[in-house]
């Protein structure tokens, strides 16, 4: 997939629709680094998530170009670079990095986390935000379950300090919206039941996204550090 112009407007739309407070407005609090920290977010776009975090100073490496010269009028400094080949940044040289709903969409995400990894001081923090959606072969190329990016995650090189998860069906609008462009009846029926399930409370939804977190986690969110 070609993303070149991929977080044009994505600013303003995603702005309008709260869509990183819907999604993190849980584990916001989490997500910290310390005063004078060097931060680094990995496929970062726009920036826009880091500025949802009140991170105003950081270096976002992404490839597309639409997303560094949103990122750089917000005041990041943007460095092109391929998520799946050598980093072009120092090594040993950040504190801490952020990786939100990015790995999903590559071929070697093994390749990232192992990048991730060497851009970082020893004992340097990832943060990392892996959405737990269906494949589709060409936005998503491939599902995360939580034993997976754990997985990952280890093999790369850090030991995880902690999980949490934001919880599934909170996003009503996108399972109407699949629920009237699908063709198969099995899964209008399917998405049906998930709406259904999107009216509890959202205090329930939390609870069963911790029970059964790949039945009805979006993205599990960890926090891992730099063996």
């Amino acid at each position: 997939m070609d993303y070149t112009d991929y977080w044009k407007d994505s600013w303003d739309v995603r702005q309008n629709r709260g869509y990183y407070d819907r999604l993190y407005r849980d584990v916001k609090y989490r997500l910290t680094v310390a005063p004078g920290d060097r931060v680094l977010d990995v496929g970062g776009g726009d920036g826009h998530f880091l500025h949802y975090l009140g991170i105003r100073e950081a270096d976002i490496l992404d490839i597309s170009d639409s997303g560094l010269e949103v990122a750089s009028a917000h005041g990041y400094r943007g460095i092109k670079g391929d998520l799946q080949k050598p980093f072009p940044v120092e090594s040993g040289s950040y504190d801490d990095a952020f990786c939100f709903e990015v790995l999903e969409h590559l071929q070697h995400p093994e390749v990232t986390a192992s990048e991730t990894r060497k851009a970082l001081k020893p004992g340097g923090v990832f943060y990392i935000g892996q959405p737990n959606m269906r494949a589709d072969g060409v936005h998503h190329v491939r599902r995360f379950y939580k034993k997976d990016i754990i997985e990952l995650i280890e093999k790369a090189g850090f030991y995880i300090e902690w999980i949490d998860y934001v919880p599934g069906f909170i996003v009503r609008e996108a399972i109407l919206d699949d629920i009237k462009k699908t063709s198969s009846w099995f899964r209008k029926l399917k998405q049906s039941v998930a709406l259904l399930i999107s009216l509890l409370p959202r205090k329930f939804l939390c609870l069963l996204a911790r029970r059964v977190p790949d039945r009805f986690c979006l993205v599990f969110v960890i926090k891992a550090i730099k063996k």
